[in-house]
Order: structure tokens, then C-alpha cells, then sequence
């Protein structure tokens, strides 16, 4: 090959060389070729969503609309509360009532034995106690009406209209039996049990208070039963109470 040849040879080379350096580095810049090369991305509604949710729990004001429109947020108020024992359901378990019974009588400072739901002897006697000094019907037995006038002071309960001489109710009846009966066995009585809660039974509570030194009351109460059931626990169980 002559010299000329090979001198145009290498001019052409020279010349399409730099034509293509010119094409890829000023038509076509790198970013334009590699977004060509890039797939566009595509249209997914649920991504779209779930990125939605994501920022608006990572957000504050997504929870809570009042600050997020600068209002003032709606304060929550609490229940009102009277401080009376709510009444206790249909399907509460007796136990419960008498439970609730005992604390009050106790926090008013009437003996009531242990705080257990059990209905004994010296409960109805601390119930007898506070159904006399409140001037109400002689019943012995807990109940709600009578926790509604232990924790409010009033209830559906009609006063006792008959005095010290009305007769009780069943249960009182049977727990004034108990005490006449362990007042003969320690010879405070020498009458047969009655259930009536007659002068001659108060009479003899009082002699026995004294005799204790005891406050005369003249009542049957809760103190006076766990007294009388440790001198003569046998009569009081012979009662049938």
C-alpha cells in the first residue's frame, strides 16, 4: 500500500471516530440512554394505597381530625360519680349482697363478725341493730333495700309503726328465739321463747349489758350475739337459726 493510502486510511478512521464520539456524547447524553434503558414504572392502586395508610398513621394529626383542622379536641367525660353503691344485678350471688351488707354495717361501727357473705347469727344481729336504731321494721335479713338506706340514709322502707312490741319478721323472729333461748340457759329468762321481742326480753339484754359492762341498749345487735354465743353457743345452735 502506498503512502497516500495509507494516510487517507487513517484520515477516515480519524473522521469516523470522532463523528460517533459525536453522536454518543452531544445527540444522545448518558441520562437520556439510561432512562431508555429503564422500564417505566407501572400503575399499582393498592401500592398507591398502602403508602397512603403508611403516611397518614406515621402522622399524628391522621388520628386525631380536631388538630389536624386546629379545633379544639372534644374532651371525654368521665361518668359522674354520686358515692352510692350501685344496685348489684338480678344474677349477682347472694353472697355478694350480704358482703356489701356487712361493710357498711361494720364501717358504721356495728359488729358484724367477718366480712365473708354468710348471713350468720351475729350479722342479722348487727342488721337488728341498725333496723332499731333507725326506727325500721325488725327484719334480720340483708337485702337491697336495706344497703340503699345504709349508703343513701333512705329507701322504700316503711318506718316501724308498731314500736319496740311489733312483731319481727321471720328471720328476726327466729334470731330473737335464739337469744331468749340462751338468756334461760344462763337464767336471764325463766318465760319460754317467744320470737317476740317483749319487755321482759329487753329487760333482760340490758341486766345482761350490765352485767358485761356492756352499753345498755336493750337491743339485739351483733356485738350481743358474739357475747352470748361464747357463753352459750349450744342454745343459740339449738334454735334452729
Amino acid at each position: 500500500m502506498s503512502p497516500s493510502a495509507v494516510r487517507f486510511a487513517f484520515l477516515t478512521f480519524v473522521l469516523l471516530t470522532g463523528a460517533m464520539m459525536t453522536n454518543v456524547f452531544v445527540f444522545q447524553p448518558p441520562a437520556r440512554q439510561f432512562a431508555a434503558l429503564t422500564p417505566a414504572p407501572s400503575h399499582n392502586p393498592a401500592r398507591e394505597a398502602s403508602g397512603w395508610s403508611a403516611r397518614h398513621a406515621a402522622s399524628p394529626d391522621a388520628a386525631n381530625p380536631d388538630r389536624a383542622s386546629g379545633t379544639a379536641p372534644t374532651a371525654t367525660v368521665p361518668p359522674l360519680e354520686t358515692g352510692a353503691v350501685r344496685p348489684l344485678p338480678e344474677t349477682a350471688d347472694r353472697s355478694d349482697l350480704v358482703r356489701a351488707v356487712q361493710r357498711e354495717l361494720k364501717a358504721k361501727g356495728y359488729e358484724t363478725g367477718a366480712v365473708d357473705g354468710v348471713a350468720g347469727l351475729v350479722t342479722r344481729g348487727a342488721i337488728m341493730a341498725y333496723e332499731t336504731d333507725q326506727d325500721l321494721p325488725l327484719t334480720a335479713e340483708p337485702r337491697q333495700a336495706l344497703l340503699q338506706h345504709l349508703v343513701l340514709g333512705s329507701a322504700d322502707i316503711a318506718p316501724n309503726a308498731g314500736g319496740e312490741s311489733a312483731k319481727p319478721g321471720p328471720e328476726a323472729e327466729a334470731v330473737v328465739r335464739a337469744v331468749q333461748r340462751a338468756f334461760r340457759q344462763l337464767g336471764y329468762l325463766t318465760t319460754l321463747p317467744d320470737g317476740r321481742l317483749n319487755a321482759a326480753t329487753i329487760r333482760a339484754i340490758r341486766k345482761f349489758e350490765a352485767d358485761r359492762k356492756l352499753k345498755q341498749t336493750g337491743r339485739i345487735s351483733g356485738e350481743l350475739l358474739a357475747r352470748l354465743a361464747s357463753l352459750a353457743g349450744d342454745a343459740l345452735q339449738a334454735s334452729g337459726s
